[in-house]
């Protein structure tokens, strides 16, 4: 029954996370009418040139160094309006990157131990391919 039971959380955090990334991608197009660009995580990677790096294209993060916002954060600050959607509560932190140089991609990443190589890790990219690593 635990391992049920565990099973059942780990679904819906993935799931939670997955519904935060679509909320993202929507938010996207009006970031896009209001700036010119789309929302990119600032002090990230340069991004994805196409789905053989799409699950490196940036590091999600909870904070970030020398008291800087991290990614998740940076999110709900810029697109939620400080809301408090990307919790240690749905088990995953998100970053958004470039795409192709023209879109960008939205990658999570569950919360853990950083050198725990076992993590899912997943990605969405602004016209909703999905892909994921062996863990999820």
């Amino acid at each position: 029954a635990t391992l049920s039971y565990q099973g059942y959380v780990s679904g819906t955090k993935k799931k939670s996370t997955e519904n935060a990334m679509q909320q993202i991608a929507l938010l996207q197009t009006e970031y896009l009418s209001n700036t010119g660009d789309y929302f990119y995580n600032t002090e990230e990677a340069p991004g994805a040139a196409g789905p053989d790096d799409a699950l490196d294209a940036c590091t999600p993060s909870t904070t970030g160094g020398g008291g800087s916002l991290g990614s998740s954060e940076e999110i709900e600050a810029k697109m939620f309006d400080e809301g408090d959607i990307i919790t240690e509560e749905i088990g995953y932190w998100i970053c958004v990157a470039s795409y192709k140089g023209s879109s960008f991609i939205i990658v999570a990443e569950k919360v853990g131990d950083p050198m725990d190589i076992e993590r899912c890790k997943m990605a969405m990219t602004g016209n909703s391919n999905w892909y994921r690593n062996e863990h999820c």
